[in-house]
């Protein structure tokens, strides 16, 4: 999505609408590449979002009161505090078709007005305070995105952002001067002409004309270039032609650059927004209008940093899960190892009797002794005797020593399995509470160390429910504490259990009792089986289907890990509820 300079333009006409001549009462750093400032204006309060994300910057006003997300006190915070908390916002400008907007705030005696609340944390006004000026910079260029507080003297005094010579020719840097961005070599959309466009047409190497106007027209982006084509001709896509009609192109670019904002948003099949502008778009089916550009904004980016946020968190869990099945294997190798010596144990314990059966026939200093075809070295400086006793005792030691080897063995497969089992449900979670419900589970199972990260709270979530074409109540479990709930708590004893085949997945309960189950229902209860888990994207999946009386808790296993006596096999292709 496109936050471009018809986008940014509609911005600032709230904002002069709503924070200018208001006065700044609290400043906070929600993310390293962001700054909220609170500005009480015409009696009520505004919040105002910058923010510098290589993806999602922009800035724009949002309804709730943005919170602290970096502690401690930065030198940014610092100069914030002093040249912006308690100032006035007295002018905000934004240079022709650029992306950049300029907020300058005065701050000391000339912007005061004792009618305004003090700001957070300041004591009352010092009349003998100096005047200060500042402007803050809001540079929303994707990658090259930055917020940059530049003194009266032209002077930077910090960024988010610290850009050096050495990967700009246009740095950013404390104490040194501020620079605009430079313009872009490009046509101005504002007086763009029929005749302009044809030439366009005549000598650009771009098939596609929208991009020929990208690469042309300044301030132009991709998604404002497909809505001119679309208002014209009728086709976002237009192979570049000098048959195309420039007139009409002409005036209706000419007509969004000049008409007033009408922001609006399209939302995807699942009701997650997937495009915005500040006019009605038309290219795309279904817009909604919006109240206003800020709400659209708040409303987009609020899912899009949610769904980075939570991609985020599923790889960080994924990797500690890994981390922590790694360790459990190294520890099942050497369990294994042991396991191994112990059934060697019985070896000494054989020859113990073999050298007391054999006593008759062993003279003093005797190295060996073949029984059965086997040798048996023997300590000459030790009696027959003595042999026989050593062999006992490296027995018994050995013995006792890996006595809970195998229980031990038994309970890390257990674990890894567990772990298997968990990490299958993570990565086909659908949704941040689904995510933070396992990321819950693994924290009170122990699973992994502690990060020491706070995590969100979050509502825990119950098991999927559908319910079938026969009308029969299907249950899916969707992490491990859900399988347990479904399989222990949903279920009784009668009802159809399935679960994929030799592979981690989700518990599905058929609520069924006694009765007997269509076979349309079995196969759609499977086919969810196999939708989750671990083989979602293979053509087709074994899931075996069992009565819940034969499913049983592994004793000492992790949560919602079973074991069962299978029935029936049945083979499908895996399908969601909503197919």
């Amino acid at each position: 999505m496109y936050f471009d300079t018809l986008t940014l333009a509609a911005v600032v006409g709230e904002l002069r609408a709503t924070v200018l001549d208001g006065r700044v009462q609290r400043v906070v750093r929600p993310s390293q590449l962001s700054i909220a400032l609170e500005v009480y204006n015409h009696g009520q309060r505004f919040h105002m979002l910058l923010s510098a994300h290589p993806q999602f910057a922009r800035m724009h006003l949002v309804n709730t009161r943005p919170s602290r997300g970096v502690e401690g006190e930065s030198q940014l915070l610092l100069l914030l505090r002093k040249y912006v908390l308690g100032g006035r916002i007295t002018a905000i400008e934004q240079p022709d078709l650029e992306r950049v907007v300029l907020l300058s705030i005065v701050k000391g005696p000339q912007a005061r007005n004792h009618g305004d609340p003090q700001p957070e944390d300041l004591p009352e006004d010092d009349d003998d305070e100096a005047t200060l000026r500042c402007e803050l910079v809001v540079e929303a260029m994707d990658r090259r995105s930055n917020i940059i507080l530049v003194g009266d003297d032209n002077l930077v005094k910090e960024s988010v952002r610290h850009i050096p010579l050495a990967i700009s020719r246009r740095p950013v840097l404390p104490r040194q001067p501020y620079e605009l961005p430079p313009r872009q070599d490009k046509l101005s959309p504002l007086r763009v002409s029929a005749e302009g466009l044809r030439t366009l047409a005549a000598t650009s190497a771009e098939a596609d004309f929208a991009r020929a106007l990208v690469s042309a027209y300044a301030g132009l982006s991709p998604q404002v270039a497909r809505e001119v084509l679309f208002r014209a001709v009728g086709a976002s896509q237009v192979s570049t032609s000098p048959d195309l009609p420039f007139d009409t192109l002409a005036a209706q670019l000419r007509e969004l650059f000049d008409a007033a904002s009408q922001p609006s948003l399209i939302f995807d099949e699942h009701g997650a927004p997937r495009a915005y502008a500040p006019y009605l778009i038309h290219h795309l089916p279904d817009a909604l209008v919006q109240p206003s550009m800020s709400m659209a904004l708040e409303t987009f980016y609020a899912a899009r940093e949610r769904l980075t946020s939570h991609t985020q968190r599923r790889s960080a869990l994924d990797t500690a899960l890994g981390e922590a099945r790694e360790r459990l294997d190294r520890q099942r190798r050497q369990l294994a190892e042991q396991a191994e010596q112990a059934r060697g144990l019985d070896k000494l314990r054989w020859e113990g009797e073999m050298i007391y059966a054999f006593l008759h026939a062993l003279t003093p200093g005797q190295t060996a002794l073949e029984v059965e075809g086997q040798m048996i070295m023997l300590n000459p400086k030790q009696s027959p005797v003595e042999n026989a006793q050593a062999r006992f005792k490296a027995y018994d030691k050995s013995k006792n020593a890996l006595a809970h080897v195998p229980e031990l063995l038994r309970t890390t497969e257990a674990r890894i399995a567990g772990l298997d089992e968990t990490r299958a449900m993570l990565a086909l979670a659908e949704s941040f509470e689904q995510i933070e419900d396992i990321a819950r589970e693994i924290e009170e199972q122990e699973l992994i160390r502690p990060s020491g990260r706070k995590r969100m709270r979050v509502r825990r979530q119950p098991p999927l429910r559908v319910v079938s074409s026969d009308g029969f109540a299907i249950y899916v479990g969707r992490s491990a504490g859900q399988n347990e709930h479904v399989t222990f708590k949903l279920a009784s004893a009668d009802d159809l259990w399935l679960h994929t085949r030799k592979l981690p997945g989700a518990h599905v309960v058929i609520k069924s009792g006694a009765g007997e189950v269509p076979e349309r229902t079995l196969l759609e209860a499977a086919a969810l089986a196999a939708y989750y888990s671990s083989a979602r994207h293979d053509a087709a999946v074994e899931v075996e289907v069992a009565r819940r009386r034969y499913v049983r808790r592994v004793p000492g296993g992790p949560l919602g890990l079973v074991s069962y006596q299978g029935g029936a096999t049945v083979r499908v292709a895996p399908r969601p509820a909503w197919s």
